[in-house]
Order: structure tokens, then sequence, then C-alpha cells
């Protein structure tokens, strides 16, 4: 039989509704973002592992703003986050206490992949081409990052690229009897 309601005219798109829960999504990540690397910051001893991850803190407090500015848009008003959010979070997973900074930097590039698809997604839902342009623009921000930290990930741990032989190794020299 005939169907009577209308055709859908959006195949994938999301309504304001949906598009806000994108940024209050997204907002509250930037900031669980930012405050992960000020923990980090705060636990490393090395001044420029710190100076790196200040600028990261800094810039996912940026993409909060850009968000912010799109929600207020939107909604209206300004964004207030909740006290404590308890789902729909991407999970980042937290080192171990004693990790290294290989193991933070892993976690960190594989927490801006996670941010780069969801800013990708988000774009391919939104019609609006305003919408569309931020969520690419902070994507592109966040594959930067992603990269950034998976090119000082593989230079901490691959050791591959520095050769030298057993002999070369100083005082290797047999104890003297």
């Amino acid at each position: 039989g005939a169907d009577a309601r209308p055709a859908p005219t959006r195949d994938r798109g999301v309504d304001k509704t949906g598009v806000i829960k994108i940024i209050e999504d997204a907002i509250g990540e930037e900031i669980k973002a930012r405050d992960f690397y000020k923990s980090i910051m705060a636990q490393l001893p090395d001044k420029g592992a710190q100076l790196k991850l200040e600028v990261m803190a800094k810039a996912e407090d940026e993409h909060r703003r850009i968000l912010s500015g799109l929600y207020a848009r939107l909604a209206g008003r300004e964004y207030t986050p909740p006290i404590e959010k308890k789902e729909g979070y991407i999970r980042i997973e937290v080192p171990r206490r004693d990790a290294r900074l290989a193991d933070v930097v892993k976690v960190i590039y594989e927490a801006e992949e996670r941010a780069y698809q969801f800013y990708k997604d988000a774009a391919d839902k939104v019609e609006d081409p305003e919408e569309k342009k931020t969520f690419l623009k902070l994507a592109q921000m966040e594959k930067s990052h992603e990269e950034h930290f998976k090119e000082e990930y593989h230079t901490l741990v691959e050791d591959a690229s520095i050769r030298f032989a057993d002999e070369e190794i100083p005082w290797m020299i047999e104890a003297m009897e």
C-alpha cells in the first residue's frame, strides 16, 4: 500500500537539537582533554614535555571556545557544563601511574585520533555549511595534533634507526685480574 508519510528530506542529517547535543558532548571532551593534559603536565619533570602539554591544553581550550560560540549561536544561550557526566564520553584510557613518557604520548595520539573521527563524523551529520566548516576545522586541528604526537611516539620508541656493533660499546673490556 501507499505510505502516507512524506519521504524524509535528509538521509543522515541531524536536527538542531542533535547538533546541540554533538556540541555539548564535544565541549565536555575538550574540557576533559585540557584537564588531562594539565594533569600529565604537572607530573612531568621535563620542561620541554611540560611546554608541549601546556600548548596542547591551550589548544583544547581554544576548541572549547570555538564550540561554545557555535553553541551560543544555535541554543541562544551560553553553554554551562553539567557538574558531572557519566555517559557519552569518548573513552580516554588513563595510563598507569608509572607510565613512561612513550605510554603517555601514545594515549594522547590515540585520544586525538578519536577526537578527529568525532569531528569528521559530526561534519558528515550536519547540513548547515557554517557548522560543517567548524567541525571540519576542528577535525583538521585534531588530525595535526594526532600526527605530531604519533611522530613523537615513534621517535621515543623506535630504536631501529640507531645502529652500532657490540665491539663499539665502550667499557666492555675484560675486568683486570
